[in-house]
């Protein structure tokens, strides 16, 4: 298994300025993975990878009983913040997604969103999940997309770019491996890992060409409601076409 960064802190990856595309990505993202948990009061949900306890807070509300795990101490003091400036003293606890704290088939829900692809042992902690989740439950995995269409149409800008002896102003393209992830997920080997431990019965896209070059910094030059009406425009593709959103989000049932 790969080192688990004790001390990861999402502070070194967060940009400076949202975008418009990036602003939109990240609170569509949430919302598609708390609508496909739908939390109901009285049901125990844990929150794998908890980060800053922003999906806890988000799902506070339910009634349900919620935990989040986190295997970093920078970002379980995140998480402790977040809780205490929104009124809440819900359990975050040290944990990996390789090695879930809990009793098989005593939770109702797990949750996982934006955390998977960081683990040392994906496979492995979807096991995990897959124990962990009573008959009858389910788990909510969300992923950046690696095959995106925004991904695809600037490989080929960057290709082009190339021919034509352009040099590359950028230490990293946002379609390559970060160095803080183990794996790169799509479409097909998110799905296919996923149902080699649970049975995959929806999946939905969220938010579609973020982070392709140049789109955030077009759509900052529009009218504010013409770029509301465009991201929102495509994120209703992204739906219809998952293969090719920005962000893919399924939902896995006990087999």
């Amino acid at each position: 298994m790969n080192r688990v960064d004790l001390n990861w802190d999402d502070n070194e990856v967060l940009p400076d300025r949202l975008r418009p595309d990036v602003e939109f990505l990240f609170g569509r993202m949430s919302r598609a993975t708390v609508e496909m948990v739908d939390p109901h009061p009285g049901e125990r949900i844990l929150d794998i990878g908890c980060g800053r306890a922003i999906d806890i807070v988000n799902m506070s509300g339910s009634g349900a009983d919620l935990i989040g795990i986190e295997p970093s101490f920078v970002m379980l003091s995140h998480a402790r913040e977040t809780l205490k400036l929104n009124g809440y003293n819900t359990a975050v606890l040290q944990a990996i997604g390789e090695s879930i704290p809990v009793a098989p088939g005593s939770v109702d829900k797990v949750v996982c969103k934006g955390a998977l692809d960081h683990f040392a042992d994906p496979d492995r902690a979807l096991k995990q999940m897959a124990a962990a989740i009573k008959p009858g439950g389910r788990a909510v995995i969300a992923i950046a997309n690696f095959e995106s269409l925004g991904f695809k149409i600037g490989k080929i800008i960057f290709g082009c770019r190339k021919l034509l002896g352009i040099k590359n102003p950028y230490k990293r393209l946002p379609w390559e491996l970060p160095p803080d992830h183990t794996i790169k997920f799509d479409y097909r080997n998110l799905v296919g890992m996923a149902n080699r431990h649970m049975k995959v019965d929806k999946i939905t896209g969220v938010s579609m060409l973020c982070c392709t070059p140049g789109w955030g910094d077009m759509l900052d030059t529009l009218p504010a409601g013409l770029t509301r009406f465009i991201v929102k425009s495509l994120d209703g593709l992204s739906r219809i076409f998952p293969m090719l959103s920005d962000v893919i989000v399924i939902r896995c049932v006990p087999r």
